[in-house]
């Protein structure tokens, strides 16, 4: 994918985990278009973390089935989208500069004042001499691997980037949670790669500045002797007549050899202007088609062949960086949202009442783990009578659900034991299962914090181990920082 196919994938995960409660696009809506475009894709093919190409295409085709259905949908959605940007610099900006770089070495190129080519020239040999450092330099930063990825681009990017496209201070129109928790999720997941991007292209931007800065010495080379006879001569405080001729002939060598023009070398002594001395200078014509091929032997195309290798690793490192945003849950959810077909999970409820503001997020947190096809059965386990369910109880299938309150502070003497209970009840029946507890924080949100949230699931964690396959946390999303479904 490329840079706008990456931006409209990580709009739409942003605006699905960020608004996990389908304020601004259901969830049927969300399963409409991954059925559509999973192409047979299974959760149980997705392993780790990272993309392959088989996921990365579903999530470019489901992307892009979303943004086509979008057209007519809610206007909030529409304004949401909109907000989504990336700090990134103007194609104005890099022709601004390549045009201030052509005229630049233009003006550059001094030819000298009575009609004589000095082959010593600071502008022209100058120009040489420093490419040659940065070509060397950005040849081994080419060679070393990519940085991992930072929160910002450098000050440049960043001074350049400022004002074009911050999505971060473009917020007023829509201020409400859902579009704050969307944004910074947003954010979280493309701001570091756009200013990896764009700190790249300026270094891409400035090889091929410094490219039309030498085309254009070359230019005025020509242009200025188009209406004027220059006289090439030479002068110099450190060569001597020997040390020059071995400079030229090293200078011009490539260009000597990719033109097949031969370094008039025989004319050095007689062009040398030195006190007490008369000169014979040499016809300029030779030495400029010298100079003008060295300049693009030795800079234009070496400067054109480090911005089209800028180009490919920019490219790479990008999608490199895409592909390892965690996109393992994501994918699983999606697919799973799907699947399941008509299978019934029995959940196990501890000590609560199954109102409908808890069903609603009880079944979340079951579809999102077996399937959105799967229908949840609930059965109530009334608090004091957990011996006497567990003795009676008869398990319907090798797969279960143990609901508790997440408020509560599990002890070994009750939960733990009613899951070792229940457990066992399981293994009479299926050498296999699979039993997950699931944690309500319903009434949690907006209370406690995503550190003390945290804290709970890793206690729960801790008195289960052993016994459970996992453990999954639900949580209603009342706040913008506050997710829905935590596993």
């Amino acid at each position: 994918m490329d840079w706008n196919e990456w931006q409209r994938v990580l709009k739409w995960r942003a605006l699905e985990e960020g608004d996990a409660d389908g304020v601004l696009v259901n969830a049927e809506r969300r399963r409409e278009a991954t059925a559509h475009t999973r192409a047979g894709l299974a959760s149980e093919e997705i392993k780790g973390d990272s993309l392959d190409e088989r996921s990365e295409s579903f999530l470019d085709k489901r992307a892009e089935w979303l943004e086509r259905e979008a057209v007519g949908w809610r206007g909030e959605l529409i304004r949401v989208l909109a907000l989504l940007r990336v700090p990134q610099g103007r194609w104005a900006w890099a022709l601004a500069g390549w045009g201030i770089a052509l005229v630049a070495g233009y003006g550059f190129t001094d030819l000298g004042q009575s009609s004589e080519f000095n082959l010593l020239a600071l502008p022209l040999v100058g120009l040489l001499a420093w490419n040659a450092v940065v070509i060397v330099l950005g040849v081994l930063f080419e060679l070393m691997p990519a940085s991992p990825l930072a929160g910002h681009g450098g000050w440049l990017a960043e001074f350049l980037a400022h004002g074009i496209s911050r999505a971060g201070k473009a917020t007023k129109e829509v201020e409400s949670g859902v579009a704050a928790g969307v944004r910074t999720k947003f954010e979280e997941l493309a701001w570091p790669l756009a200013w990896r991007r764009l700190q790249m292209r300026l270094r891409l931007w400035l090889h091929v500045a410094a490219a039309l800065l030498a085309l254009g010495g070359a230019v005025a080379l020509y242009a200025r002797g188009w209406s004027k006879e220059y006289r090439a001569v030479w002068e110099s405080t450190l060569l001597d007549d020997h040390k020059a001729s071995a400079f030229f002939d090293t200078l011009f060598k490539p260009a000597s050899t990719v033109l097949r023009k031969p370094v008039p070398l025989e004319q050095i002594h007689g062009m040398h202007r030195t006190a007490g001395k008369a000169i014979t200078p040499a016809p300029a014509l030779p030495w400029i088609h010298l100079y003008a091929g060295t300049l693009l032997v030795l800079v234009i195309v070496p400067r054109l062949l480090l911005a089209g290798i800028g180009a490919a690793r920019s490219r790479r490192g990008i999608t490199r960086g895409a592909r390892s945003l965690s996109w393992g849950n994501y994918l699983r959810g999606l697919i799973r949202a799907v699947e399941g077909g008509d299978e019934r999970i029995q959940v196990l409820v501890h000590a609560m009442e199954a109102t409908p503001t808890h069903r609603e997020v009880w079944d979340r947190g079951v579809r999102g783990r077996f399937g959105g096809m799967a229908r949840a059965e609930y059965v109530r386990i009334p608090a004091g009578d957990e011996d006497e369910f567990a003795a009676e109880w008869q398990p319907v299938s090798a797969r279960l659900v143990m609901l508790f309150s997440m408020a509560t502070t599990p002890e070994a003497e009750v939960q733990r034991r009613l899951v070792s209970d229940v457990r066992q009840r399981l293994l009479t029946k299926h050498a296999e299962p699979e039993l997950i507890v699931l944690l309500d924080g319903t009434s949690l949100a907006g209370r406690w914090s995503a550190e003390k949230i945290a804290g709970r699931e890793r206690l729960w964690t801790q008195m289960v181990e052993g016994l459970a396959s996992e453990v999954i946390v639900a949580v209603r999303k009342e706040s913008a920082r506050m997710p829905a479904a935590v596993s």
